[in-house]
């Protein structure tokens, strides 16, 4: 913490009193007011609970992490109260409008530990999508690369020249269904790689068309879901594999 580090003048969880006069920039936590927030009616199912991590089977449309507009109605929120964790992190992306498995750290010790297996490419996730129109792939994996960019203001991730290279193994397993593992984790990236390849994902608002944003919207999940997530267990050296019991 700044304060034991002595980068603040305060301890942590030392109170501040309002009004209070700082020489300069001092490194502090804050507490913002969160107004009530109307529930979203869906439920996560729990995969396992151990005691350095949390793995959920998250619905569509809530969101894992706070992004600015819903705060209490998450994943990791919701986790934290009904476990008693305020530890609690997701460890990885998963849009709002993806469901299926979520891996949290719920341990500060082991979390680093964790976090590089996702940051060094050790954890094979696995999703399936239902798609508008049938693909351009075959039954055996064939691996994508497409440079994507976000543009700040815009919803829409774009494919173009000098954008950040991006990695998809991805094939067909069914009438207009796809499996798909990214090897890199852009943003939308696999939204975006489908409607890039002229099969767009059932049910996605933006890509190709955005509809523009609805946070209240449930009538229309997106046919996408992480159905699995495979890893070697860093602290004890065991594989682990968990399965998602959604369908896109």
């Amino acid at each position: 913490m700044a304060g034991d580090a002595g980068d603040s003048p305060f301890r942590f969880g030392e109170t501040i009193p309002a009004g209070t006069v700082l020489e300069g920039p001092v490194p502090a936590w804050f507490a913002p007011v969160v107004p009530p927030e109307p529930p979203i009616p869906f439920t996560h199912d729990l995969l396992e609970v151990s005691e350095r991590y949390v793995v959920v089977d998250k619905p569509h449309f809530l969101p894992a992490t706070t992004n600015g507009r819903i705060v209490r109605e998450t994943v990791q929120t919701r986790l934290r109260v009904e476990l008693d964790n305020p530890d609690i992190v997701p460890l990885h992306r998963l849009d709002r409008l993806t469901a299926g498995v979520l891996f949290c750290s719920a341990d500060p010790g082991t979390r680093a530990a964790y976090q590089k297996l996702f940051q060094r490419r050790q954890v094979t996730k696995t999703y399936r999508a239902r798609v508008t129109a049938e693909p351009p792939v075959g039954d055996s994996w064939t691996t994508v690369d497409l440079p994507m960019r976000k543009v700040a203001g815009e919803r829409e991730v774009r494919v173009t020249c000098g954008g950040t290279p991006t990695r998809t193994r991805v094939r067909r397993t069914g009438d207009r269904t796809v499996e798909l593992q990214p090897a890199t984790g852009h943003t939308h990236q696999l939204r975006v790689l489908l409607a890039h390849l002229g099969c767009p994902i059932v049910g996605d608002d933006t890509y190709p068309v955005d509809a523009g944003l609805d946070l209240r919207d449930f009538t229309g999940p997106l046919g996408l879901v992480a159905t699995r997530l495979e890893l070697t267990d860093p602290v004890d050296g065991r594989p682990r594999r968990w399965r998602s019991g959604r369908r896109p």
